[in-house]
């Protein structure tokens, strides 16, 4: 097999030319195609890349240093540590933290963008701003949730207590018809307690 050298191409696998120095370790990177004499690749000439692409301009990062990006960022981790904490039936930990959430998303949702010069130019989106949307989405799906354990607690108190404090199956049955329990929270409880 050859290296190449014959060719004029360079085999990135052969070894190195005798007596060639060391050279230190370097990642191998892709070269991009390069175009003919006249801006068009050669005939027959296949590259992966296809067409050159121009560069898109970098969109806002969100910094650290930054307080409303911060702002943002715990907004959306007490969105979806909230919604966790419900579902995972701690909703007395989700409420507090989908609290907090909205508190931030809001936060940053009222905070006035920055001026620019041309006011009928688009206004580029704030990298904060689909955080603080998530958060806020995220925190009053667990907020809602919450209430409405609280509240199922809250109205149907007495019900709850029976059937916690009953040793047998038929003695929580029996709770249903002693604290006239609606069908729908008979079946969820029964649900849950197999």
């Amino acid at each position: 097999m050859s290296s190449g050298e014959d060719s004029g191409e360079r085999n990135p696998f052969a070894p190195p030319p005798p007596g060639a120095p060391d050279q230190p370790w370097r990642p191998r990177v892709p070269q991009p195609p390069t175009d003919g004499p006249d801006g068009e690749r050669p005939e027959g000439e296949r590259t992966p890349w296809g067409r050159p692409q121009p560069e898109q301009p970098a969109g806002p990062k969100l910094d650290p240093s930054d307080p409303l990006h911060r702002t943002a960022r715990n907004a959306l981790l007490c969105g979806f540590a909230s919604l966790l904490a419900v579902l995972a039936t701690f909703p007395w930990i989700g409420f507090p933290l989908g609290l907090l959430a909205v508190w931030y998303a809001v936060t940053v949702l009222r905070t006035p963008a920055e001026p620019v010069a041309d006011p009928f130019a688009p206004r580029p989106v704030r990298p904060q701003v689909p955080a603080a949307l998530s958060a806020l989405i995220t925190g009053g799906l667990a907020l809602v949730m919450s209430l409405s354990v609280f509240a199922l607690q809250f109205a149907y108190h007495d019900y709850l207590d029976c059937v916690a404090g009953s040793l047998t199956k038929e003695g929580a049955q029996s709770c249903a018809v002693d604290e006239r329990a609606p069908a729908w929270l008979v079946t969820m409880t029964e649900g849950a307690d197999q």
